[in-house]
């Protein structure tokens, strides 16, 4: 299975490529701008070979990485994950898409949830790829504690999702993440 985190050169990017590539998937680190996706793949797998693992991640422009993967992980941050859906939307056609998007707004020194008018980010994303099977998880996931390797976790992820197929597949694959469990949390429209 490949699997595809779009945007992923970020700490979530960072935590789930390794992760997922230490555990035996292909993984495509997919970004805007080709040069800063291979260069994000290259770092991973510096990373992969420090943890002893085989290198397993490449590099890819967006659009390349969705034709090629079976899922993939918006890791965009969300005010862009709207547009990029909307330019993907072909290429995503009847695959699984995840959605970890929580749109939060600065407030002075905190932040609030700032939800879309569908609900949720999840839910937002459903309307854009109509033709995608939408899951959501990874909303609890401290990105940057993630990217760290050193680190035992003992996490819970909630799964959400329309799909009851989609959602076996996200919850095997997060199942798969040592110290992480994945919950069925319900459907999308509590996500």
């Amino acid at each position: 299975m490949r699997i595809a985190l779009l945007g992923g050169t970020g700490n979530l990017g960072m935590g789930l490529a390794v992760r997922f590539a230490q555990i035996g998937y292909e993984v495509i680190v997919g970004s805007r701008k080709f040069e800063k996706a291979q260069e994000r793949a290259v770092k991973y797998n510096e990373v992969l070979k420090k943890l002893g693992g085989n290198s397993r991640v490449i590099g890819l422009q967006n659009e390349d990485a969705a034709k090629k993967a079976d899922v993939s992980v918006f890791t965009i941050p969300w005010r862009h994950a709207f547009s990029t859906a909307e330019r993907l939307k072909d290429l995503l056609t009847d695959k699984i898409v995840v959605s970890p998007l929580v749109p939060m707004e600065r407030m002075g020194d905190f932040f609030i949830y700032a939800p879309p008018p569908e609900g949720s980010a999840a839910e937002k994303l459903a309307e854009i790829l109509k033709k995608s099977r939408i899951v959501s998880a990874f909303h609890n996931i401290p990105a940057a504690r993630f990217a760290k390797f050193d680190e035992k976790f003992e996490l819970d992820v909630a799964v959400c999702g329309d799909d009851e197929e989609a959602n076996k597949v996200v919850i095997g694959l997060i199942n798969q993440i040592e110290g992480v469990r994945a919950l069925d949390a319900g459907s999308l429209a509590v996500s």
